[in-house]
């Protein structure tokens, strides 16, 4: 998570009360990452140690079984900011994102990662993997706004002084090399600058769903015909409270799953309806991601740090663990 205006959410209610992550901000960094088993989760928790920048640390992915034990950590040499936007490719490989420094890398089934590079000097979000074995890119900022309410500063593209970026879609060959560009609709979040921060296939595999961080739009892109559909939903105004805001969204079979600030909410991946909701302690659940078995979710709290296995049926909490306050970015479990 990137935005969110924090006069918003001072007293927002209690949150879950368990075992932080057991990693000493003073210990060596050494990774212990293990060996990617069925079912493991992964999250994206960079250490934030900068006074000056608050999204700025040392990259870290955190390993735990199906629930939520912890089985090891990944530092990642190279980063320098928020780590998130994770995702499973079709062989098993992690992708992974540090998008304030423009940087991407993947990890092996070994737990082995690459060397963060900037492919494409922007900043990038999500990895969707489509079915002709290609990669959807999606770009994370559009424009010039910077956040006001946050130390860190978004970096400017240097074709373009003072703009964040273009809030494109980038489909890529299994070399990284773009073979098509696409331009959707984004709604720009609380900060005006947030493009396609958060992205999900549809069920049939050419529409994109997706969301501008901190705003009202699930919204939906046609890859096939190149064109923008009707927004899947739309929040209306809040009456009081923090704002309406679409954060991550996920799918489970023809579900949309969403974490919406302080409820888990299934929608009906063809007409937006609200199949069921779950309530959620405090504001702040920001990113969420399915079980491989369409029985759970697995969603993760910005401000808190809390992280929470929840069942789909009747939204009770199954398992849960703590990291730390605004350091998790981006969660997603391995299918074997």
């Amino acid at each position: 998570m990137t935005e969110l205006d924090r006069r918003t959410i001072l007293g927002a209610g209690a949150a879950f009360s368990m075992m932080p992550f057991t990693a000493s901000a003073d210990e060596k960094r050494t990774s212990t990452i293990k060996p990617f088993a069925k079912g493991d989760v992964f999250v994206g928790a960079t250490l934030l140690n900068n006074p000056n920048d608050d999204h700025a640390g040392l990259g870290r992915i955190i390993q735990y079984d199906a629930d939520l034990k912890e089985k090891g950590v990944l530092w990642v040499d190279g980063t320098t900011h928020l780590v998130g936007g994770l995702s499973f490719a079709p062989d098993g490989t992690l992708w992974a994102f540090d998008n304030l420094s423009w940087l991407m890398f993947t990890v092996d089934k070994n737990g082995k990662p690459t060397t963060p590079v900037d492919k494409f000097n922007r900043a990038l979000g999500k990895a969707v993997f489509l079915k002709n074995g290609h990669v959807l890119l999606t770009e994370y900022f559009k424009g010039h706004q910077q956040p006001q309410t946050l130390t860190t500063r978004y970096k400017t593209l240097p074709d373009k002084p003072g703009d964040v970026g273009t809030g494109l879609l980038y489909e890529v060959d299994a070399k990284l090399n773009i073979v098509r560009t696409y331009e959707p609709d984004v709604h720009g979040g609380v900060s005006g600058s947030m493009a396609i921060t958060h992205a999900v296939l549809g069920s049939d595999g050419t529409t994109l769903i997706y969301t501008s961080e901190t705003g009202p739009r699930l919204m939906r892109y046609d890859l096939q015909a190149a064109a923008q559909l009707p927004d899947l939903k739309v929040l209306p105004p809040s009456q009081g409270g923090p704002p309406a805001m679409f954060l991550d969204v996920a799918r489970s079979g023809n579900k949309v799953l969403l974490p919406v600030g302080n409820k888990l909410a299934v929608l009906d991946e063809q007409t937006g309806a609200e199949l069921s909701s779950f309530p959620l302690p405090g504001f702040g659940w920001a990113v969420i991601t399915p079980s491989f078995d369409g029985n759970f979710a697995y969603v993760g709290n910005w401000f808190t740090g809390d992280v929470a296995k929840i069942s789909l049926q009747d939204g009770a909490v199954v398992a849960q663990t703590k990291i730390a306050p605004k350091c998790i970015s981006g969660i997603t479990q391995y299918a074997g």
